[in-house]
């Protein structure tokens, strides 16, 4: 059998790049690294709202009525309203939220923040009362617990959250409590006359002062209802 033999020879220039080579792949992978930590850190600080929806009941009598709009004038009434508020936010003081954010119709969503303003109208023939109630669905990775739900009626507002989780009875300061863990709150509007007008806005932020605003809300969600419905009539429309 014939020897063969092999030789492997470098130049110089060849055994200059091999040394620089091994001097970038550590360089590299700090890099990478690096890119790994900035991507959690991002996905830490943001969190994600799915759309929000207003409905009202529809009843057969055309006496009983509520429209809804996104104007004060009705040029288009429904009884369905939904805003695409599929959004990434991450946490900020509310008191970073302007004060004319209840001066604007429709949606308006802000840096960090959700704002949504809309009418109802009783499109009935008779005085009634209803009541609307906010709530959450699709949560995940307990966001419920850090977000701040402000709701304008008529020009007056109120921050709703939920229930304070560190020992000490009552609501986070500054709030009323959250009925129940996914029922934000219910309340009445009496005496609504044909052609009355309720003006609403709701704003929902992640609050960066609660307690519960941590790490475990990365890659939370959450989806904001609010329902409507009449609940009695007055036929004396005196």
């Amino acid at each position: 059998m014939a020897d063969v033999r092999f030789t492997l020879r470098r130049t110089a220039g060849e055994i200059k790049r091999y040394r620089s080579y091994r001097k970038l792949i550590p360089i590299a992978i700090v890099l990478l690294l690096m890119l790994l930590v900035l991507e959690y850190v991002i996905s830490a600080l943001y969190s994600k709202f799915g759309a929000f929806t207003v409905m009202v009941n529809k009843l057969d009598n055309i006496e009983y009525a509520l429209s809804l709009s996104e104007n004060k004038d009705f040029t288009y009434k429904t009884s369905r309203l939904s805003a695409d508020i599929d959004i990434q936010i991450t946490n900020i003081d509310g008191s970073e939220i302007p004060d004319w954010v209840d001066n604007v119709d429709g949606k308006h969503n802000g840096r960090n923040y959700i704002a949504y303003t809309f009418y109802c109208m009783n499109a009935g023939t008779t005085t009634i009362a209803y009541n609307y109630e906010i709530y959450l669905t699709n949560m995940e990775q307990s966001m419920e617990r850090a977000i701040r739900i402000r709701l304008y009626v008529d020009g007056v507002p109120t921050d709703y959250a939920y229930p304070r989780t560190d020992g000490i009875e009552g609501p986070e300061p500054g709030t009323e409590a959250f009925l129940t863990g996914s029922t934000v709150c219910k309340k009445e509007i009496g005496n609504f006359r044909p052609g009355d007008i309720t003006k609403y806005t709701i704003v929902v932020w992640l609050e960066g002062n609660d307690p519960e605003c941590t790490d475990q809300i990365i890659g939370g969600t959450v989806k904001i209802d609010m329902a409507m419905s009449i609940i009695n009539a007055d036929n004396d429309n005196d």
